[in-house]
C-alpha cells in the first residue's frame, strides 16, 4: 500500500513540477513582452531609441516652432496690409488735394 501511495505522491510532485516549469516559462514570456512595451514607450538607451515619449517631445518642439513661424508670418502679413493701406490712403489724399488745387487755381 505504501508503495502505491509513494508512486501517487511522486506522480503528483512531477505534475506540480511540470506546471511550475510551464508557469516560469509563461512569466518569462510576459516579462520579455513587458520589457518590449516599456522600451517602445520610454525608449531603450542601448539602441538609442527614444520611444513614444521622445517622439511626443519632438512633436511638441516642432509644433512650438511652427507656431512661432506662423506668428511671424501673420505679423509680416499685417505689416504689408498696413503699408499698402497707408500708401493707398496717401495716394487718395494726394489725388483729393490735387483735385482741390486744380479747382482753386484758375
Amino acid at each position: 500500500m505504501e508503495n502505491k501511495f509513494e508512486q501517487h505522491v511522486e506522480k503528483e510532485l512531477k505534475s506540480m513540477d511540470q506546471r511550475l516549469e510551464d508557469l516560469e516559462g509563461k512569466i518569462t514570456s510576459i516579462d520579455t513582452k513587458l520589457s518590449q512595451v516599456v522600451d517602445a514607450i520610454l525608449g531603450n538607451p542601448l539602441t538609442k531609441d527614444g520611444g513614444v515619449v521622445n517622439e511626443i517631445k519632438i512633436l511638441k518642439t516642432e509644433v512650438a516652432l511652427l507656431k512661432s513661424k506662423l506668428e511671424l508670418q501673420e505679423e509680416f502679413k499685417n505689416r504689408i496690409l498696413w503699408t499698402v493701406g497707408i500708401i493707398v490712403a496717401i495716394a487718395a489724399f494726394i489725388q483729393f488735394a490735387t483735385g482741390i488745387y486744380k479747382n482753386i487755381k484758375p
